[in-house]
């Protein structure tokens, strides 16, 4: 009689089933633990209610998790805009002479079914006002005015400014961007030479009239520069020129601006800011802006140059220049619109002097020191224009 062997196929297959058996255990007390976590997660514990059953999904016993409640979308809502609407959405004043103010009027416009209250106008810097229309009642279809003014300024370059309006009942407000270029008649691209790290040291630049009208560069003074494809003995005036550069030959005393000479009226010097690590540290008394550009000086007369002192109780001691070609003297100061001190310095060419004027200006107080920095065209009077 034969011994039957046990069959491992059978031992393996029972192990099998019993392993799937303990999972299916586990299984089904994790789904219990969920299901009762579930429940307490859905119904917090109220101490003076009594206990409430989480609703069930129909034929499947699990938990219904409540749905949050949808975000207010009405009126009073932080993120709602308002129907209020610039026209137009933006302004852009130009091109603006320095020291020139540019002004304008945006519509306010209620394109909405319900009357509009304007609860603040507020500018982004000081250079920007606006008129007073907090309090001003808009109706549906209305519109109103708001008026604009940014003050002019006496560097070169694009500025940039903006107005927010809001209105009761709505937390977004109505941004208008404001954007002008103060520029002489000629202007240069790019306004400034990037040579940090001595990068930049040769290149090009454009010199172009903004209203297109030929003119001629006279002379040039901070660097080596050449005028590319013209010559200024046969060909005629163009209204734009492409200009050379080469700061390589002037490492030594790298100049912190390149300066043109320009017959175009009204522009007389022109200049391209040289960003370096050598630029002049800033003066001891704050002044809003250290350089003045005065324009055209007819030959044996004089030009007013003005500088703001940002603290309107100093008082200068002294006045004096290192420059051999020209003499200053303080004529006189007022209080500055806002805050702080405008000071008029009196420049005079000596005779004889003809072409590009750069005067450095040194004001002393008791205490402090500031230092300014003149710029002209000194032209023959027979050969200037009005």
């Amino acid at each position: 009689m034969r011994t039957r062997m046990p069959k491992i196929v059978s031992y393996r297959n029972d192990t099998r089933l019993h392993f799937l058996g303990w999972i299916s255990v586990l299984s089904l007390i994790l789904h219990w633990e969920t299901s009762a976590l579930a429940t307490n997660q859905s119904v917090p514990p109220q101490e003076a209610n009594p206990p409430t059953i989480a609703p069930t999904t129909p034929g499947t016993g699990r938990t219904t998790r409540p749905s949050k409640p949808a975000p207010p979308t009405g009126r009073g809502s932080v993120a709602e805009a308002s129907p209020l609407v610039a026209e137009p959405a933006s302004m852009d004043f130009g091109f603006l002479p320095p020291n020139t103010a540019g002004e304008g009027t945006v519509v306010l416009r209620n394109t909405g079914d319900k009357p509009l209250t304007i609860n603040l106008v507020q500018p982004s810097c000081k250079c920007t006002t606006t008129s007073d229309l907090v309090g001003k009642q808009i109706l549906p279809g209305g519109t109103v005015e708001l008026n604009v003014k940014l003050d002019g300024a006496p560097a070169m370059g694009i500025r940039h400014s903006s107005i927010k309006v809001m209105v009761d009942g709505f937390g977004r407000a109505l941004d208008v961007p404001i954007k002008a270029e103060v520029s002489l008649p000629v202007r240069i691209v790019p306004p400034y030479i990037n040579a940090i790290e001595q990068k930049n040291l040769a290149g090009r630049i454009i010199l172009e009239s903004i209203d297109r009208k030929p003119f001629r560069i006279l002379s040039s003074h901070g660097a080596p520069i050449s005028i590319q494809g013209f010559d200024s003995i046969a060909d005629e005036p163009r209204n734009s020129y492409v200009v050379g550069y080469d700061l390589q030959a002037v490492l030594d005393k790298m100049p912190g601006f390149i300066y043109f000479e320009t017959d175009a009226p009204g522009a007389g010097v022109v200049d391209v800011r040289v960003r370096h690590e050598r630029a002049p540290k800033k003066p001891m008394i704050a002044v809003v802006d250290s350089r003045c550009n005065v324009g055209l000086i007819p030959s044996k007369t004089s030009k007013e140059a003005m500088f703001t002192l940002s603290n309107p109780s100093i008082t200068l001691d002294s006045i004096s220049t290192t420059s051999p070609d020209a003499t200053v003297a303080v004529a006189r100061t007022e209080v500055a619109k806002g805050a702080g001190k405008n000071v008029f310095i009196t420049v005079t060419p000596r005779d004889g002097f003809i072409g590009i004027l750069i005067v450095p200006i040194t004001v002393k107080s008791a205490t402090q020191t500031a230092e300014f920095e003149v710029i002209g065209s000194v032209r023959p009077e027979e050969s200037t224009t009005p």
